[in-house]
């Protein structure tokens, strides 16, 4: 996209890889022009640092709109747990650095699931503490994104408190697994481990804020999206993945994108090799 700019970089920290994903830079450098893109359903979630931008979020819509803010002020955003698009429309420049953590990893930094953390505030603050604001200016001190990846490691990986997750990354595991595999029930998971479902239920909205079958669904979707480029048809997919049948793959696709698989699939576009995203 013109003036526009995706950048993705791993943790190379032995720790921190097994509780964030990546970490995403967007830059805008074209002041005149409007920019917009989706993104969509992942089981992970986003702290989302703005350099000097105004962040106006529309949750019940999911949308939210960026604009430079004058005052200069490093704010931040904490998105996740989507069930729908997330449609972003940047006016203005635009520096942001994004923590990508898997599904698992913000309960790593702090007690609180991500519906439990102010999503409107500064979930920076909130996750990390108010002595450690410096640490904003810090990181937006330079331009380099070499840089700024080594300043986010060396940071995070002091901020680790780890907390037992034993119990749902066994079940994310057995989700993975299980999906091609004869499909995936939560109860059978439960039998396997001794556990009743509502303990596997309670487990998972206290420590991600999801339900069991909503981590599923969504680790399915993205099952699908990483079958988009290859030539298999959508009854071979939906076979594959285990859906009832190809009106219940065009049902659940349509209902995490709103739009058809074969119109989703002619859009979309993968930034870096690991963000799926429209304009």
């Amino acid at each position: 996209m013109e003036a526009m700019n995706f950048k993705i970089t791993q943790p190379k920290n032995r720790e921190l890889k097994k509780v964030i994903e990546y970490f995403l830079f967007i830059q805008t450098t074209n002041e005149g022009l409007i920019h917009n893109y989706t993104t969509y359903p992942n089981n992970n979630c986003c702290l989302a640092l703005y350099k000097s931008n105004r962040i106006i979020w529309n949750k019940a819509a999911n949308s939210c709109a960026i604009s430079n803010d004058p005052s200069g002020m490093i704010s931040s955003k904490l998105y996740g747990w989507h069930n729908k698009p997330f449609k972003v429309s940047i006016t203005g420049s635009l520096d942001q650095v994004c923590i990508l953590f898997n599904i698992t990893g913000l309960s790593q930094f702090t007690p609180k699931a991500l519906h439990q953390i102010s999503l409107e505030d500064d979930p920076f603050s909130e996750i990390f503490g108010f002595d450690k604001n410096y640490f904003k200016k810090q990181l937006f001190a330079t331009d380099c994104i070499q840089k700024r990846t080594e300043l986010l490691q060396d940071f995070l990986v002091q901020q680790i408190k780890p907390r037992p997750i034993a119990l749902m990354q066994s079940y994310i595991d057995h989700v993975g697994g299980s999906i091609m595999n004869n499909g995936h029930k939560s109860k059978n998971f439960c039998k396997e481990n001794n556990i009743s479902e509502s303990t596997l239920f309670r487990a998972s909205l206290e420590m991600i804020g999801e339900s069991p079958k909503d981590i599923m669904t969504k680790y399915r979707f993205r099952m699908f999206l990483n079958h988009l480029n290859t030539n298999s048809k959508l009854t071979d997919i939906a076979y594959l993945l285990n859906y009832s049948d190809q009106s219940h793959l065009i049902k659940e696709v349509n209902k995490f994108t709103g739009l058809s698989p074969r119109k989703f699939a002619s859009s979309i576009k993968k930034e870096e090799n690991n963000l799926v995203v429209t304009y």
